[in-house]
């Protein structure tokens, strides 16, 4: 069977999240070597196009937030500054480097969404959710911690644990504490548990 001869490249690499800056492993695992390719396609005279852009939403940010007593969108928007600053800086060679909280982006993943859940694709289920009875929020998954139950690690997520690599459900894990006030959670079901897509950079949330 011959190659497929693709006339027009579009090129991505994992979107580093605007929770603090990259360091030379990203660029050496993620960065450097996409942008190799680009410039290898680009010699040949290839329709190529490279682009990327700052993660602006979800758990990472919020929980640096919170540390820095600032809100999601000032880390957002000092951490997009930084990275897009490093990356000119090392010479990656976008095309684009944009951000997810632009409007585009927003449009985008509601039409993808919108198309998805008009023809059924998702399902509607009820959970309990643990809930942080000194700080009165729901948490997500980032925002508990506790034992792994597969290797022992005594520092893992409440959706993986980062030492051996397992993925997780919060109410797996051992001794499950939250990250907020550091009390044990308790499992209740929210008021509404569906997932909401907000105009914020806390992504999404349930419990309202």
């Amino acid at each position: 069977m011959p190659d497929k001869i693709f006339k027009r490249h579009t090129i991505t690499s994992a979107l580093p999240y605007a929770n603090g800056p990259i360091h030379i492993g990203h660029l050496a695992g993620v960065y450097i070597p996409a942008d190799i390719y680009v410039r290898y396609l680009r010699s040949k005279k290839e329709d190529v196009i490279f682009v990327c852009g700052s993660d602006e939403h979800g758990v990472p940010i919020t929980i640096r937030a919170k540390k820095e007593g600032k809100t999601p969108q000032e880390i957002a928007d000092t951490y997009n500054a930084l990275i897009k600053k490093s990356f000119e800086e090392f010479g990656i060679s976008f095309d684009i480097y944009a951000r997810t909280s632009n409007a585009t982006h927003y449009q985008t993943a509601s039409d993808f969404f919108t198309t998805l859940n008009d023809k059924s694709v998702f399902r509607e289920i009820e959970s309990d959710q643990y809930y942080d009875e000194e700080q009165k929020e729901f948490l997500a998954d980032r925002y508990i911690s506790g034992t792994c139950p597969k290797c022992g690690h005594p520092d893992a997520y409440g959706d993986q644990c980062e030492n051996c690599g397992s993925t997780l459900s919060p109410s797996e894990l051992i001794d499950p504490k939250s990250m907020l006030s550091g009390s044990k959670p308790v499992l209740k079901k929210p008021n509404i548990g569906i997932c909401l897509w907000m105009n914020t950079n806390l992504g999404c949330a349930s419990g309202f």
